[in-house]
């Protein structure tokens, strides 16, 4: 049972009404989702590398920028989400200032955990579904990468071996989180696309690209917001017992 460890059911529901009592916990992945959107529409043109060898280059070194970026964003979303829990309100000034204050940290365990989801996934690809199953697998194990850099006060180098034991104790409430992150990070942002594939077809004189960043923008910033929740409740239950 120590390693199962407690699921409390009770949060994924109250999550709902914390996030409504603090939308500022979009914010950061809302930012960080309009930032990576204009990259990725910029280095998509032909003239700046979008084809070939340097377009190779340029999509490799953006699609790290935007990870990061995405990061950054749950990152930020996570601190103000310790807050809420434990005192009802979070103010995005604080949640930016103490950001600011583990940039350091939060980039090398954003840039860490990719790296680990980006080798399974590369290892995986030699076999059927492989790919799926092993990233699937890595995001289980160093899903608490970023809340320990960020609320859990632990160095970037180190977070991810933190991440690896808080997984290991916990299997039940881990399991529950990583279906909620890939929900928030996979599913919810192409449902986006396919909400602004509606509205464009209602208004088709809107301009298809902005409808579309803000469509998933917006869908992704409420689905990393409600992550954020449960994921700081999940790593804080698994570090240090439930708390509140």
């Amino acid at each position: 049972m120590r390693q199962l460890g407690r699921v409390d059911g009770g949060t994924y529901g109250r999550a709902f009404l914390l996030l409504a009592r603090n939308p500022t916990l979009m914010l950061g992945p809302f930012l960080a989702a309009i930032a990576s959107a204009v990259l990725l529409l910029v280095f998509s043109v032909p003239q700046f590398g979008g084809n070939g060898v340097l377009g190779a280059i340029n999509g490799g070194i953006v699609g790290l920028i935007v990870q990061i970026l995405d990061g950054f964003g749950l990152g930020l979303a996570l601190i103000g989400a310790d807050t809420a829990l434990r005192r009802g309100r979070a103010a995005f000034d604080d949640m930016w200032d103490q950001a600011r204050r583990r940039a350091g940290d939060l980039f090398i365990a954003a840039l860490g955990f990719n790296f680990v989801i980006w080798i399974a996934q590369l290892v995986g690809g030699f076999i059927p579904f492989g790919s799926l199953a092993l990233s699937l697998i890595a995001l289980f194990f160093f899903i608490y990468t970023l809340p320990a850099a960020a609320i859990g006060g632990i160095p970037g180098g180190a977070a991810l071996q933190v991440s690896l034991e808080r997984a290991q104790r916990n299997l039940l409430p881990t399991a529950l989180v990583t279906v909620v992150y890939v929900v928030a990070y996979f599913l919810l942002p192409s449902y986006g696309v396919n909400l602004a594939a509606s509205v464009l077809q209602i208004a088709p004189m809107l301009p298809i690209d902005p409808v579309v960043v803000l469509s998933s923008a917006v869908i992704k910033a409420i689905g990393a917001g409600y992550l954020a929740i449960v994921l700081a409740k999940a790593y804080n239950d698994a570090s240090y017992g439930r708390r509140y």
